[in-house]
C-alpha cells in the first residue's frame, strides 16, 4: 500500500496544509486482501490530521476536476436544497418533485456516497411532505426505505400528529427488521465496499441487511467508484456485481507501484512515482501476507531528494476485529509526522539534498534563550527605573540635610531618608545592570542557535 503526499502540484493554498493521496500495492496475489483492507486504515491516519488534505485519487488519475458521481452527488444536494425550502414554504407539490429528482440523483451518485445522513434525511422530508398531502401510504412506504438505510432512525419529538401516528404504525412492523442477504462481486477480485456509508468489508463480500433498497458503493485505488442502488428482499440474497474500470493513466502508475511493493528500498522506483504524479514526499508501504498474518513496511521518503524520512515495520493479524484500528494507528503514529516534517530525519549515505519540500517553508521555533533574554532585557527597565527615582529622591534628601542646622529636630529623620534612598537606588542599579547584561547573554546565544538551525534547513 503506498500513500503519496504531495505538495506544489496542488491547487490548494499553502495553509491547506499538505495534500495526500492514497494508493494499495500489494506485493503478490495474496496481498490484495490485506492491502485493499490497509487503505482506508492509511485514509483515517491522514484524515484525522489538520496539517494534510485528502486528494481524490480518481480525479487525479483521470485528470478531471471531479468524477461524474461527485458532480451528481452535487446535483443532489442542490435539490435537496430546492425541496427543503419548498416544504418550509408549505409548497407540498414542488417539495414531493424536488425530493424524487433528489433521491434520484442521490443514487445515480452512489459511487461517491460516503455518507448517508443526506438521503435518509431526503426520504424522511419526503414522507413528511406526503403525510401532510393526507397520503399516509406514501409515506409509510417512504420511511421504510429511510429506514432500510438507516434502522436507527426515528422522528423529531415535535413531528405533526398525523405523521408520527403513520410512523408508529410502520415502527410496529420493523421492531424486528425484515432481513435479506447482499453479496458483492468487484472485478478487480479485492475491493473495498461500502454499504448505505459505511465500510462493510472487502469483495467479495456477504452482508445480513434490512430488507429494501441499499447503496453501494465499490473502491480500489486507481480505479473508478462503481455505485448504484441494489434491492434486497426479505429472506433472499440479492447481487451486485462491480464493474471496476482502471482510471486513464493508471496502467503506467501500476507497473511502477508493483516494482515498488517489491522493492520498496529503492530510490529510483520512488522519484518515478513522484514524476509520474508530480510530487514530492512519498509514503511507501509494502503489504506481504502470510496466512492471517500481514506485514507492513512503510518509508517515508523525499522523493526529488532521495532522503529517507523514516522507516518502520510491523505485522498485524487480518482477522482480528482491530486490524484496521491498528493499522490506523501504525501509520499515524510511526510515518505521518515524519512526512509533515515534525519527526527527527535521517538521510541514506551518500545522499545529499534538503529534507522538506521544495517551497515548503519549515519554521525555526524561537529558543527558550531568545524568550528569556527579551524578558530580562525588558524587565531590567523596571529595577533601574526605580533606581532613577531613589537616586533624584537621594539628591534631593541631599540638599534638604544641608540646608538644617545642626539643632534642627527634623535632621535626624532626614538623614535616615536619605540613607535608605542611597541604599535603594544603588540596589536598583546592580539589580538592573544584572538582569540587562544576563538578557543580553541569553539573547546573543538563542540568536546565534536560530541561525544555525535555520542554515540547517535552508534549501
Amino acid at each position: 500500500m503506498v500513500a503519496i503526499v504531495c505538495s506544489l502540484a496542488s491547487p490548494a493554498r499553502a495553509d491547506d496544509g499538505l495534500v495526500t493521496i492514497t494508493l494499495t500495492a500489494p506485493a503478490d496475489a495474496s496481498a490484495q486482501r490485506p492491502a485493499v483492507m490497509a487503505a482506508p486504515a492509511a485514509r483515517d491516519a491522514f484524515a484525522g490530521d489538520p496539517r494534510f488534505t485528502l486528494l481524490d485519487l480518481e480525479a487525479l488519475l483521470d485528470g478531471v476536476d471531479a468524477p461524474p458521481a461527485e458532480a451528481r452527488l452535487q446535483e443532489a444536494q442542490r435539490l435537496k436544497s430546492k425541496a427543503d425550502l419548498a416544504l418550509s414554504m408549505v409548497d407540498l407539490p414542488v417539495a414531493a418533485d424536488a425530493y424524487a429528482s433528489a433521491l434520484i440523483a442521490y443514487e445515480q451518485a452512489a459511487a461517491a456516497l460516503t455518507d448517508v445522513t443526506d438521503v435518509v434525511d431526503c426520504f424522511h422530508n419526503q414522507a413528511m411532505t406526503f403525510a401532510l398531502q393526507g397520503d399516509s401510504e406514501a409515506a409509510s412506504r417512504t420511511w421504510a426505505r429511510a429506514l432500510a438505510l438507516d434502522p436507527g432512525f426515528r422522528l423529531a419529538a415535535d413531528a405533526p400528529a398525523r405523521a408520527q401516528k403513520t410512523f408508529d404504525a410502520l415502527m410496529k412492523t420493523w421492531r424486528t427488521p425484515p432481513m435479506g442477504t447482499l453479496t458483492v462481486y468487484a472485478t478487480t477480485g479485492a475491493a473495498e465496499v461500502w454499504v448505505d456509508g459505511i465500510p462493510r468489508g472487502v469483495s467479495p463480500l456477504t452482508i445480513e441487511v434490512p430488507a429494501g433498497r441499499h447503496l453501494v458503493r465499490v473502491y480500489r485505488e486507481g480505479f473508478r467508484a462503481w455505485g448504484g442502488a441494489v434491492d434486497v428482499a426479505k429472506a433472499t440474497e440479492s447481487t451486485a456485481q462491480a464493474a471496476l474500470k482502471p482510471t486513464t493513466t493508471f496502467a503506467g502508475l501500476d507497473a511502477i507501484l508493483q516494482r515498488t511493493a517489491r522493492n520498496p528500498g529503492i530510490d529510483e522506483n520512488l522519484v518515478d512515482i513522484g514524476r509520474l504524479l508530480k510530487v514530492d514526499r512519498l509514503l511507501i508501504i509494502a503489504v506481504e501476507s502470510e496466512g492471517s498474518i500481514a506485514t507492513m513496511r512503510g518509508v517515508a521518503v523525499d522523493a526529488v531528494a532521495g532522503a529517507v524520512l523514516k522507516r518502520a515495520e510491523k505485522s498485524f493479524s487480518v482477522e482480528g476485529d482491530f486490524f484496521t484500528r491498528d493499522t490506523t494507528r501504525f501509520v499515524r503514529e510511526q510515518l505521518v509526522d515524519a512526512l509533515a516534517g515534525r519527526a527527527d530525519v535521517s538521510v541514506d549515505p551518500g545522499r545529499r539534498g534538503p529534507t522538506r519540500l521544495a517551497g515548503d517553508a519549515e519554521k525555526v521555533e524561537t529558543p527558550g534563550s531568545v524568550i528569556g533574554g527579551w524578558v530580562l532585557t525588558l524587565g531590567a527597565v523596571v529595577p533601574i527605573g526605580v533606581g532613577v527615582g531613589l537616586g533624584i529622591a537621594t539628591l534631593n534628601q541631599q540638599e534638604a540635610f544641608r540646608s538644617r542646622t545642626q539643632i534642627d529636630p527634623q535632621l535626624a529623620d532626614i538623614k535616615n531618608a536619605w540613607l535608605f534612598s542611597a541604599i535603594g537606588a544603588d540596589v536598583g542599579y546592580v539589580v538592573g545592570a544584572g538582569m540587562l547584561t544576563g538578557g543580553i547573554l541569553l539573547l546573543s546565544t538563542g540568536y546565534a542557535d536560530m541561525a544555525a538551525r535555520e542554515d540547517v534547513l535552508s534549501p
